[in-house]
């Protein structure tokens, strides 16, 4: 009942989103702008969309090199995997999903992997907000896009702040957990204290501060080569590229993507896509045009290569939502 409720809330949110993303717009003119779109222009924005999935691949051989050393080609399906299991689970799966495909092919302990991952994540949103704030010179901020931009420092500083202290003072932590589970028998207080340290290695990958802003260059690399991927897109409507809008509105539409909705973001995305695109003068038709193909290009290929990884590996996609 819990699952269903969880789905049903995901539903209304994006059934929801979406109304807000097509209010007061002409459909028919949006259908137009889709029919009309120079759809060649897809060719190097998926190019580019890949390069920055092969840069976190590489970006999570450093995360795991203190734990096992993994080559980023190992790497690389199991990301896409996760990408595909975002897409099309509930309840944003895909993160532990690919610590469970990790634990298959390389025998990393799933907790250990999983404090990588959350790191990974913190450095998206620090990214993001860098991406943000670095468009505020040449674009002309709204009070909401400042509202996004100060709810999304306050919450990613907060997660980084919390990490820093368990991933410095384990010891600290681990303190704390025994007296949580004294009351605990003692058999399952010893699984989840192993557990515990096992994740709590895993957030300690980061080793020091060189190794944390090798991290951070590789998460700006990965992302801008995805809004280059929005970069390129814009070239297949009647829109004015513009690097600082293309920036803009990836940080946007993936800070949209953190709202709990169904899999692959529907209707989040399009609504945080028009947030960031509505107060700058462009066709609104043709902007939702170009965010819905632009959530398309990120979602259909990367979950197609994902499923041909789980058939090649012998993963089943049941097996798989399972698991996680």
């Amino acid at each position: 009942m819990k699952r269903s409720i969880q789905l049903a809330i995901g539903l209304a949110v994006s059934l929801g989103c979406l109304v807000l993303a097509a209010r007061g717009l002409a459909l028919d003119e949006v259908a137009r702008a889709l029919a009309s779109a120079e759809y060649p222009w897809l060719l190097p924005a998926l190019a580019l969309y890949f390069a920055g999935v092969w840069v976190r691949a590489v970006r999570w051989r450093y995360l795991l090199a203190p734990i096992q050393h993994v080559s980023a080609a190992r790497l690389f399906p199991v990301v896409v995997i996760g990408y595909m299991a975002n897409d099309v689970l509930p309840f944003r799966l895909g993160e532990v999903a690919r610590c469970y495909v990790l634990r298959r092919r390389e025998g990393i302990p799933q907790p250990a992997a999983l404090g990588s991952v959350l790191l990974e994540r913190v450095m998206d949103g620090l990214t993001m907000l860098t991406f943000m704030a670095a468009t505020v010179p040449f674009l002309t901020f709204t009070a909401e896009l400042y509202g996004v931009m100060g709810f999304a420092a306050v919450l990613f500083i907060a997660v980084l702040g919390g990490l820093v202290l368990l991933a410095v003072r384990p010891a600290l932590a681990l303190r704390l957990l025994d007296l949580v589970l004294r009351p605990v028998p003692a058999g399952i207080g010893g699984r989840v204290r192993d557990l515990v340290t096992s994740f709590l290695t895993g957030l300690g990958s980061l080793g020091g501060a060189g190794a944390a802003l090798r991290v951070f260059a590789l998460s700006c690399a990965a992302w801008l080569l995805e809004a280059g991927m929005y970069y390129v897109l814009m070239y297949a409507f009647p829109l004015a590229p513009s690097v600082a809008l293309a920036v803009l509105t990836t940080a946007v539409a993936n800070f949209g993507a953190l709202i709990p909705s169904t899999p692959g973001y529907v209707g989040v995305f399009e609504a945080a896509g028009m947030l960031a695109l509505s107060p700058f003068g462009l066709p609104q038709e043709t902007a939702l045009a170009y965010i819905l193909v632009v959530h398309a290009a990120l979602v259909v290929p990367v979950t197609l290569l994902g499923f041909y990884y789980t058939w090649r590996d012998g993963v089943a996609l049941n097996r798989l939502g399972s698991a996680a």
